[in-house]
């Protein structure tokens, strides 16, 4: 049996319960890019309008429409009972704005929206961008190149291959920035692309309208580096300054920050508390509870595979997860994406 259909059968039998009783918990929602309906990305990262539109009312029905992390964790601290949803937003993408932002009004939700500060002030895409960037617009259908001694060919021939080539990639990037870099130089150059991917996070302009809409904005990071790849003090500046370039260009404070792709170890969070960050949220799955580490607090993904049943969206099934009915499949893993 697939993996789908294992997460439909569970979610036939998977119980919610009324969100106002039982001991005070907390699910975060983690979400990445908001797509138009029918858009494609050879790196899809996020949900469409229509599914982001069917989760919040799926949440709405079942009593948990959704508030922001920081209001989540001051309801925790009150020991306030029952269940509460935070949603949340990695990475400032521009259709967190124009396409997340639209639709969290129209459901009465708020969310919290963590930015890569300093990929958007120099309007610099970030790396997985440029990597899926380089792939689609190859002059040249294939070619091998020896990333850390590593061997790999790209065939840039279809659809198909395309997809291989960034499913083969993305771990040989995992690298300290300035290899990083090298190595997507070195792509770009074997694959014929000229020019780098455009910058598709929001400026600060369109940004500030988180703030003015009463979203809670959060750091993550300047640059979106591999943290545990880092010093601590290279850590704690990634971290640091990214809150400071926030405060600075939106004039609102930042509570939290998202350590980038999940990845963080001790001396991350001696960094993120040393920042002067309230909490920190990771890409571990689980529920969040007073006695929940504030700087490794879990978040589930909510992802469209996650709340598509076989006829196409199911509330049951996104409630089912929203629940962590299908936690112990995933037995911890982390994801490595954004």
């Amino acid at each position: 049996m697939s993996g789908a259909l294992v997460r439909w059968a569970l979610s036939l039998v998977a119980g919610g319960g009324d969100p106002k009783s039982g001991p005070p918990r907390l699910t975060i929602v983690r979400h990445h890019r908001v797509y138009a309906d029918g858009e494609r990305a050879l790196y899809h990262l996020g949900v469409s309008e229509s599914m982001l539109t069917g989760q919040l009312a799926a949440c709405a029905r079942a009593g948990l429409t959704p508030v922001s992390v920081a209001e989540a964790l001051a309801r925790l601290d009150k020991g306030t009972p029952g269940h509460v949803v935070a949603f949340s937003f990695d990475d400032g993408y521009a259709d967190n704005i124009t396409r997340a932002l639209p639709i969290l009004e129209r459901a009465g939700a708020r969310a919290t929206f963590y930015l890569t500060a300093g990929l958007m002030e120099e309007r610099r895409a970030p790396w997985w961008d440029e990597l899926a960037h380089a792939l689609e617009r190859a002059t040249k259908p294939q070619a091998t190149l020896a990333f850390g001694g590593a061997g790999v060919t790209v065939d840039c021939s279809g659809d198909a291959g395309r997809a291989a080539a960034l499913r083969s990639l993305l771990p040989l990037l995992r690298v300290l920035p300035a290899e990083q870099s090298a190595r997507l130089a070195q792509l770009r150059e074997a694959l014929g692309v000229e020019g780098r991917a455009p910058c598709e996070l929001a400026d600060w302009t369109l940004a500030r309208k988180l703030v003015i809409s009463g979203m809670e904005v959060g750091a993550h990071t300047l640059t979106h580096p591999f943290l545990t790849l880092l010093s601590p003090d290279s850590q704690r500046r990634e971290m640091a300054d990214s809150g400071a370039l926030i405060r600075e260009k939106l004039g609102a404070g930042t509570p939290g920050v998202a350590y980038p792709n999940g990845d963080h170890d001790a001396h991350t969070v001696a960094a993120a508390r040393s920042a002067g960050f309230a909490y920190a949220v990771i890409t571990r799955s689980g529920d969040v509870n007073a006695g929940s580490a504030r700087w490794e607090l879990a978040r589930r993904p909510l992802t469209e595979g996650a709340c598509t049943g076989p006829f196409g969206f199911s509330a049951r099934m996104t409630m089912a997860e929203v629940h962590g009915a299908f936690d112990h499949l995933r037995k911890g893993r982390v994801e490595v994406a954004s």
